[in-house]
């Protein structure tokens, strides 16, 4: 008699949540579920004025990281990210604007660490309002993430900003 083939074991995927990180790390890359796999994050100085620092014009696709400021996996305070809306569409804050909504996750992720956090707020303001305690570095963990919006009023200059607010998956 023949034995039967035993069946195939089917392959484990590993949660890229499993093992997260427990104590800051520099980012290097971001994954947003529905936008994007493993864009570049490079860390950015602020600049003279303490304005935190932006990608090159011309570097539609990365986000900047504030050089400095919290890491993700860090126990408190706002990772703060930013990347560019371009007006015919085509950056990464105009896929951001398009398809981030509250519920999504976003990964980071640098020298071997990952950090999970879920989009539990979005929200736009004027540019000249701001939003008072975006860049805490005290208080809960979150990652924000900032891009233009509103209307362009000439290069660099849009009327609103844009905000995700994401907290930990624990």
């Amino acid at each position: 008699p023949s034995a039967a083939a035993p069946a195939p074991v089917p392959a484990v995927r590993r949660d890229p949540c499993d093992g997260r990180a427990t104590s800051g790390f520099v980012p290097t890359a971001i994954s947003v579920d529905g936008v994007v796999r493993g864009a570049e994050v490079r860390a950015l100085p602020r600049d003279a004025d303490g304005v935190v620092g932006v990608p090159p014009v011309f570097d539609k696709e990365v986000f900047a990281w504030d050089l400095g400021g919290v890491e993700p996996g860090s126990r408190k305070g706002h990772v703060l990210l930013n990347t560019h809306t371009w007006p015919d569409g085509s950056a990464m804050g105009n896929r951001l604007l398009r398809d981030l909504q509250v519920g999504d996750d976003l990964r980071l992720s640098g020298a071997g660490e990952t950090a999970c956090y879920r989009v539990s707020r979005r929200v736009e303001v004027r540019e000249e309002d701001g939003y008072p305690g975006w860049a805490d570095q005290d208080g809960p963990p979150r990652v924000v993430i900032v891009v233009c919006s509103g209307d362009r009023l000439g290069p660099g200059r849009w009327t609103h900003r844009t905000l995700w607010f994401a907290t930990p998956v624990r």
